[in-house]
């Protein structure tokens, strides 16, 4: 992906995630990280974080996880429920 199709993709994805936040309450735990935080972290070598196409949420309703978790499919969002925070990118 170039350059100009990779900001593309992270302002599409930043989009997304403001629209959900409209309809949830959620704080963002981790987003952005270089390649050396996201080893510290034990994220994958080629996670989504490094590129702004990943981030980590904590649901202020955890039960709203079901609903949250449907409306970002509906937005070709992945969600992984990781216990203590949801991980949500592209490519759902």
């Amino acid at each position: 992906m170039g350059e100009t199709q990779s900001k593309t993709a992270a302002r599409d994805f930043v989009d997304k995630i403001l629209s959900l936040n409209d309809r949830y309450d959620f704080s963002v735990t981790s987003w952005i990280r270089s390649p050396g935080r996201n080893a510290l972290v034990g994220g994958h070598r080629n996670s989504k974080h490094l590129v702004g196409l990943a981030c980590d949420i904590i649901l202020s309703k955890p039960e709203e996880q079901e609903a949250f978790t449907a409306a970002a499919k509906g937005l070709a969002l992945k969600v992984v429920d990781e216990g203590d925070h949801l991980h949500v990118q592209t490519g759902g």
